[in-house]
């Protein structure tokens, strides 16, 4: 079968905390069977600073399947970067995530895969001089493409990641596979807030101006609350 495959992703937005991976593949197939079922499977190696919801990537589950997940954060979803448990076993700091989307058989054009993320606290600097924001690079998805009972003719310069190979199903492993993957210069970046422990005693003294101007508002309020009713009591005893 005549295949071809390219791939392009991008982030949007490529900012704050829940930003989310857009990844629009491009297949042109010419099955000779019409009973073939092609499948596309995508990679992702997240760095520390990002991660994915397993709860949320459940509700996707009309557009594609989580075959795996891996990294020593796919379970800490609340912990900063700098407070990551220490590698376990096989558990590297990167999380990578396979998932699967299967193809209806005559596939000619672009296939929108969308792979939502959140972004973990980074660790605070110690510097006058420091940016706000740290900016965190990242490749975007290796894409495969497979389709049962076809060879498929194309390319296949791109070395498979072991996780991936090894999360592609036992039937699909022997069949040809189509490989696609961005370039490093076509990396994403995301910009994402920190903060600065220079800060801290600016911070915590706000925070305690804060908190006795409420404390003393309440206190205000109660005492005028109070004194209206002792005056109303007050008018209703005198008017017996």
């Amino acid at each position: 079968m005549v295949s071809k495959l390219s791939t392009n992703s991008t982030l949007s937005p490529s900012y704050g905390s829940h930003p989310t991976i857009i990844t629009d593949v491009q297949i042109s197939l010419s099955p000779t069977n019409s009973d073939t079922t092609c499948t596309l499977f995508l990679h992702y190696e997240l760095p520390p600073l990002l991660f994915v919801d397993p709860y949320e990537l459940e509700l996707r589950g009309a557009e594609y399947q989580v075959l795996e997940t891996r990294g020593r954060g796919k379970k800490e979803l609340e912990r900063p970067v700098h407070a990551l448990p220490v590698n376990e076993g096989d558990d590297d700091e990167e999380v990578e995530v396979v998932i699967q989307r299967t193809l209806p058989a005559e596939t000619t054009g672009p296939a929108r895969v969308e792979l939502p993320i959140h972004v973990r606290y980074g660790e605070p600097v110690a510097s006058s001089t420091s940016k706000p924001y740290t900016v965190q690079e990242f490749s975007g998805p290796t894409v495969v493409l497979t389709c049962s009972d076809e060879v498929l003719s194309c390319d296949r310069t791109t070395t498979l990641p072991q996780f991936l190979l090894d999360t592609i199903p036992t039937s699909l492993r022997d069949l040809s596979l189509c490989v696609a993957s961005q370039s490093p210069e076509q990396s994403l970046a995301i910009s994402a807030p920190i903060g600065n422990t220079l800060d801290l005693p600016t911070v915590e003294l706000g925070t305690t101006a804060v908190v006795l101007a409420c404390f003393a508002w309440v206190a205000w309020e109660a005492w005028r609350a109070g004194a209206r009713l002792r005056e109303g009591a007050s008018s209703k005893v005198k008017s017996n």
